[in-house]
């Protein structure tokens, strides 16, 4: 597989070009659970370079609890891991649910490369505000754009589905139930302040 700059970066422009025809490419590559897991490892440690970078670049953010977790990149890249895995198993296991035909190795593998495109968007991004700051707000809504854009198409192609309005409604309905979720588990596992 050719993975210079170039045709990346020509894999990138095609993905956000037609996102359906590049996600049935990537499935076409049929990489193994194996295999999607590794490619979920090196683009957790490559967003965790980014940040590290970023940070050099424009200094500590406000958020205390967001800088001590990106002071330990270990636990980032861990954690961004981690929450690729349980992102690709939605994707799959939801999608079935709803008579999705997709692998959990097919969901791996869409979840690494939407995180490569992601990656470089973001370093596009941070070249964009670095020249022109002004620009802060609209990119940001073009990077949020793109990231369900991508995340549309890419689950509608893994299950098969032909509507992309039913498919984004239902990854908000499933992101809703997991923070629904998420909030009651941490309310019963983390201590209650006296008053």
């Amino acid at each position: 597989m050719n993975l210079s700059p170039p045709t990346l970066l020509r894999a990138v422009r095609d993905t956000l070009v037609d996102p359906k025809a590049a996600a049935h490419g990537v499935m076409g590559l049929r990489l193994s659970v194996a295999q999607g897991l590794m490619a979920l490892a090196l683009t957790a440690v490559l967003a965790t370079l980014l940040t590290a970078l970023m940070q050099a670049f424009m200094g500590p953010i406000d958020d205390q609890a967001m800088q001590d977790l990106f002071n330990r990149p270990f636990i980032l890249a861990l954690s961004q891991f981690a929450l690729m895995i349980v992102g690709a198993a939605l994707m799959w296991r939801v999608g079935q649910m709803f008579g999705g035909k997709g692998s959990f190795a097919q969901s791996l593998s869409l979840v690494a490369w939407l995180e490569v495109v992601l990656i470089l968007l973001q370093v596009a991004e941070v070249v964009v505000l670095l020249v022109l700051p002004i620009l802060a707000l609209p990119v940001g809504f073009a990077s949020v754009f793109a990231f369900f854009y991508l995340l549309t198409n890419f689950t509608a192609a893994l299950n098969g589905f032909t509507s992309l309005t039913k498919t984004f409604f239902a990854i908000l309905g499933t992101a809703l139930a997991v923070l629904v979720l998420a909030t009651t588990a941490l309310m019963f596992i983390l201590p209650v302040p006296n008053v």
